[in-house]
């Protein structure tokens, strides 16, 4: 399966483990140890490590969302054909159909 990232997915990443690492180191390290294991855990087992997403009533099965547990965010990634895409980390608060407009020039 080939793997792709969009260009604001490391950024989120990135833009997040600062704002932890301005709390606390501890945070950051807790950050990082739950998003890099599901990043890993996506990549090896993609249609068992996250959740469906329902678009107007309906599931996107291309799309899905992996909530991370320790920290209150989720990553959105999708699947087609041989493509994995990982497409945003956002808050969990936050509702998913904000961030499909990622996926747009991929899908």
């Amino acid at each position: 399966m080939k793997v792709g990232y969009h260009p604001e997915f490391a950024a989120d990443i990135n833009r997040l483990s600062a704002v932890y690492a301005d709390v606390t180191t501890g945070l950051e390290q807790m950050f990082h140890r739950e998003i890099d294991p599901a990043i890993d855990l996506e990549k090896a087992r993609p249609t068992a490590a996250g959740h469906l997403v329902k678009i107007r009533g309906e599931f996107a099965p291309d799309i899905r969302r992996c909530n991370l547990t320790s920290v209150p965010f989720f990553e959105l990634y999708g699947l087609r054909d041989d493509w994995l895409v990982f497409g945003s980390v956002a808050p969990s608060r936050g509702d998913p159909l904000l961030w499909l407009t990622r996926f747009d020039p991929v899908w």
